[in-house]
């Protein structure tokens, strides 16, 4: 599955461990880039990411330093953060976090290409909402044992699930709900009543057309 997400090695400006900042701005600069793979000498091994925002940060820092003197080396960033081709959609989705892009090396540790971030959510877009969607039912839980699967009957009584999430409280405030995606031949009449059936358990719910 992540093989289908990677930006090859031959479509990406990769930097040489052996260019110096001052070459490393340019090229990202011409290029349009926040930021580029660093390969070792041999085109094969990952060495990190190299930012035009920590060139430029210690350029303000430091006016006087003559960037033409610094290696790439010494701004490298996410030299651990990688995935492997055989790793699993999951691991990619815990290991990018926040990063713009992640490194996917082979079993053999030789560098094969980036998952860019945005392709990452993109691709979970589309596994989420299937062009067959017309809702998404938001839920409220109420924090009891075997809940998912009750709700799951309840809404089995009308349709089917195309798809669900479950979140749960987190420090910003945020109470536990679960997302359900139903699809487009739902009757917005049928739709009406489950929600009322939800309602009458002491559900709170909302929903989200989709189209």
């Amino acid at each position: 599955m992540i093989e289908s997400l990677i930006v090859p090695k031959n479509r990406l400006l990769c930097i040489n461990e052996s260019l110096n900042c001052q070459e490393a701005i340019q090229l990202l600069e011409s290029n349009g880039l926040r930021c580029a793979p660093v390969l070792d000498a041999t085109n094969t091994i990952f060495r990190g990411n190299i930012y035009r925002y920590h060139i430029y940060q210690h350029k303000f820092r430091y006016p006087q330093a003559d960037l033409s003197k610094i290696p790439v080396t010494h701004f490298l960033k996410n030299t651990t953060k990688v995935v492997r081709t055989s790793d699993s959609i999951l691991r990619l989705l815990f290991v990018i976090n926040d990063l713009p892009q992640i490194a996917v090396l082979s079993d053999q540790n030789t560098f094969v290409g980036i998952i860019e971030h945005t392709d990452m959510m993109t691709f979970l877009a589309e596994a989420w909402f299937s062009d067959n969607a017309k809702y998404v039912l938001e839920v409220t839980a109420k924090g009891q044992v075997g809940e998912l699967t009750k709700l799951i009957r309840l809404i089995n009584r009308y349709t089917h699930i195309i798809s669900s999430l479950t979140f749960e409280n987190t420090k910003y405030g945020s109470e536990s709900k679960f997302l359900f995606v139903l699809p487009s031949g739902f009757d917005v009449v049928e739709f009406n009543d489950l929600q009322r059936l939800l309602n009458r358990k002491q559900y709170k719910t909302k929903h989200y057309k989709m189209k």
